[in-house]
């Protein structure tokens, strides 16, 4: 009886939730095609780029629903990702083959086999990441080439988030289906609802940027 009392006093807490992430993902929608108030353009993580605020829509259908879900250490996602960025940092030098002797700058060719040695220490570490935090390394877009774009969002949310705790994470991605050009081709996209929480942020739900600097 017990058990079947906490279920339902939890259900409605699930289906609160799911109809906000619907709302989040239906009002950034109708923004995009003047539908609806521009500001929903707001909803974007980490704000509205100048290529987002133009960016427009003629039509949309939120099509099935994928939702991971993960709470784990922070610190230790924390340390991955500065490590990774360690790793990234050591081998684009070592790759530019840039040495600083005085004043003078020095310039040394690499060859493709040299590169993908260079790169070797980069992508183990980003290896590590998606083993050990597969989700949050899903939303920080690790392995790929976008992690390293100063326009993601999820990088400084994490370095701010502190070092200590457990992190909450979860990503709702829907399938939009919009018809686009004077045929109406119709073309399948994701739009990503995400929320992260930790010791110290809480972002609500937010739309994982994907338009202007995401070729996803």
């Amino acid at each position: 009886m017990l058990l079947a009392t906490c279920l339902l006093l939890a259900a409605p807490a699930f289906a609160d939730d799911d109809a906000e992430v619907r709302k989040v993902a239906e009002t950034y929608l109708n923004a995009l095609t003047g539908a609806g108030d521009e500001a929903g353009k707001e909803l974007l993580l980490g704000g509205v780029t100048m290529n987002a605020q133009l960016f427009t829509l003629d039509n949309w259908e939120l099509k099935d629903k994928e939702v991971r879900h993960e709470e784990k250490d922070l610190g230790h996602a924390v340390q991955m990702m500065n490590e990774l960025d360690k790793a990234g940092r050591h081998a684009l030098t070592k790759l530019m083959g840039a040495e600083a002797v005085g004043d003078d700058l020095k310039m040394v060719e690499v060859s493709k086999e040299d590169a993908e040695k260079l790169m070797k220490p980069t992508l183990q570490k980003a290896q590590d990441f998606l083993k050990a935090h597969p989700v949050l390394a899903y939303a920080t877009r690790v392995g790929k080439e976008v992690y390293w774009h100063p326009k993601n969002p999820m990088r400084p949310l994490l370095a701010k988030s502190g070092t200590s705790g457990k992190y909450w994470l979860e990503v709702q991605r829907f399938n939009v289906v919009s018809k686009e050009g004077p045929a109406k081709t119709p073309r399948t996209w994701p739009l990503r609802v995400v929320r992260f929480k930790a010791p110290k942020v809480d972002t609500g739900w937010k739309i994982l940027p994907a338009s202007d600097w995401n070729a996803e």
